[in-house]
């Protein structure tokens, strides 16, 4: 409940506010004791007991025996992205042995989660991982994976040896992984705002990177797409037809998607302009599709992977557009708006 107060002055124009008694009682504090304010983008101030900054955040979770695995793995999961240090499951009578095991399968999934206690009816799992990362070097490192995932689907295309894009698929795990390290971070803060003092970033950075991790996570899905199409294409002779200017489409979006990327890491914005002014169409290639439809030099099979190649083209470019857009966005916005300060 909102409460107002009203300033009072000690002294020359030093300007004070007291602390409801309720809020210190119920933080246990007490005169002497030291709290954070954290200037916000609105120019109001939050403030924080700093000696509870560092105690570990913790959710109960009531599990039943008839709840289904994906169930289970939802709730474990969406503590873990929420910035819970520690997740306590519960059930109303014991864990099954198959709930045992679907616990430590789940867990196995998600980086920095250890079981430290188990008893007939509960579970506590503990998240080792610190508070603090390099969120930019982070999303850099998810790029360079969909950027090799995109270098080697173009690469079987140009060799047409789908061997090289046999390993793939592991690799979208590994992105979804360090997208929920970085997602976890990142909510962190929006819910658990004192975190920012930690990672130095707003709010609004927040919700900007937020908004980025999906978009790449999209890519990559797209990326994977095209890998798994330009497999039957090569696998089918008939497709020949369309493989050379497939790959002529394939590499400059890829290479639009890299310099989106960079104009945001950098904040260039010369960079990102010319990836919003970049003339790359598809509609070449989509006519050729056509075309060898029309003239029944493609079997129906290839034609399908070739259409979806189109598109998950043509989302790839929009991706690309849309990151140059946060990128600008970024480099022209106003350095105080940061959130976190200095103590």
């Amino acid at each position: 409940m909102s409460e107002a107060r009203k300033l009072q002055k000690i002294g020359g124009d030093t300007l004070y506010v007291s602390l409801p008694k309720r809020w210190t009682s119920r933080m246990q504090l007490k005169q002497g004791d030291r709290v954070t304010l954290i200037p916000q983008p609105d120019d109001s101030i939050y403030v924080y007991p700093t000696a509870r900054q560092e105690r570990p955040r913790e959710i109960m979770l009531e599990i039943n025996s008839k709840d289904p695995k994906q169930s289970l793995r939802r709730g474990v999961t969406a503590a873990y992205v929420d910035g819970f240090d520690l997740i306590k499951l519960k059930a109303k009578e014991r864990l099954t042995e198959e709930q045992h095991d679907s616990i430590r399968e789940i867990i196995g999934d998600l980086f920095g989660l250890e079981i430290i206690e188990v008893t007939g009816s509960t579970v506590t799992i503990q998240c080792l991982l610190t508070r603090t990362l390099p969120i930019e070097k982070t999303i850099q490192r998810i790029h360079n994976v969909v950027l090799s995932m995109f270098a080697e689907t173009v690469s079987a295309l140009e060799m047409q040896d789908i061997n090289q894009v046999k390993g793939i698929g592991r690799r979208m795990s590994d992105i979804k992984r360090l997208s929920l390290v970085t997602n976890r971070l990142l909510r962190s803060v929006i819910l658990f705002p004192r975190s920012a003092l930690q990672m130095k970033v707003s709010l609004i950075d927040c919700v900007d990177y937020l908004r980025i991790l999906h978009i790449i996570s999209e890519i990559a899905y797209n990326v994977s797409k095209i890998s798994e199409g330009v497999t039957t294409l090569v696998g089918e002779k008939s497709s020949k037809f369309v493989l050379g200017p497939l790959l002529q489409t394939c590499v400059p979006i890829q290479e639009l998607y890299d310099r989106s990327i960079r104009a945001l890491i950098s904040k260039d914005i010369m960079l990102a302009n010319g990836v919003l002014d970049s003339e790359i169409t598809l509609e070449k290639l989509l006519e050729i599709c056509i075309e060898a439809d029309e003239k029944s030099k493609i079997s129906c099979l290839a034609l399908s992977h070739a259409y979806i190649l189109v598109d998950n083209l043509k989302q790839i470019r929009q991706y690309s557009v849309e990151i140059a857009e946060i990128a600008i966005d970024r480099a022209e916005a106003i350095p105080t708006t940061r959130a976190a300060s200095d103590p």
